[in-house]
């Protein structure tokens, strides 16, 4: 797992729980229900937390030492590295370089390379689905009409494609289900994920079979993996 060592910007280590390294410690506001820690840092797979499967937009896309850097908040960046996705939360957004520069394995004296994320094939094929788009229309509306996607999304998806580079979709397929169909069977995964296969396939009247191949088309966007 990532963290940034025993101390980081003067604060300790303070809390280790749930995958998670936290940093400093915070005072609860008189009649407020809670506060966060100064520096947080949690450690997902690339399947369970990718920017495809999180529903919000980022504000900012960008490499860090071979990692993909997505901000979706000021203080608020996730780190894809391997089958690694690293969440770096920092109550003062200015801290938050200093903590991309010093991120590093538990097993590291000092921060590497990261490696280039690796994500489910599911995911990567959504990317195609844009990239491909791409080739076809003119213009980020045309492709957001063919593909059903907001025009949003897609600049986000296609901006991922170019910094993750030709390669990592070479020999992905295109996509032969449509984002609806996509959009449906992530509802079944998250269903499955809150009750269970059986209930869930009863529920929606289909066997587990069926249900368990359908959420495997899906593995990344957004349920358990």
């Amino acid at each position: 797992m990532y963290w940034l060592g025993p101390y980081f910007a003067g604060l300790r280590l303070t809390d280790t729980r749930y995958q998670m390294f936290a940093y400093g410690e915070c005072d609860f506001p008189e009649g407020e229900g809670g506060c966060s820690l100064p520096i947080r840092v949690q450690n997902a797979t690339s399947c369970t937390r990718n920017p495809i499967a999180v529903d919000s937009l980022a504000r900012k896309m960008f490499l860090v030492r071979g990692g993909l850097a997505v901000e979706y908040a000021p203080g608020a960046v996730d780190v894809s590295s391997g089958r690694q996705t690293v969440s770096v939360r920092a109550t003062e957004p200015e801290v938050l370089g200093a903590a991309l520069r010093e991120l590093r394995r538990r097993s590291e004296a000092s921060a590497e390379p990261f490696a280039p994320p690796v994500f489910p094939v599911p995911v990567l094929r959504e990317l195609k689905r844009v990239t491909v788009a791409e080739k076809r229309f003119d213009g980020v509306t045309a492709i957001a009409k063919a593909t059903k996607l907001r025009p949003d999304v897609v600049r986000m998806r296609l901006r991922i494609a170019e910094l993750l580079g030709a390669d990592a979709l070479a020999g992905v397929p295109v996509p032969t289900i449509s984002v609806a169909t996509v959009e449906r069977w992530r509802e079944l995964a998250f269903g499955v994920q809150t009750h269970n296969l059986a209930h869930t396939a009863e529920r929606h009247k289909m066997s587990v079979a069926s249900l368990r191949k359908k959420i495997r088309q899906v593995r990344g966007l957004g349920a358990e993996c």
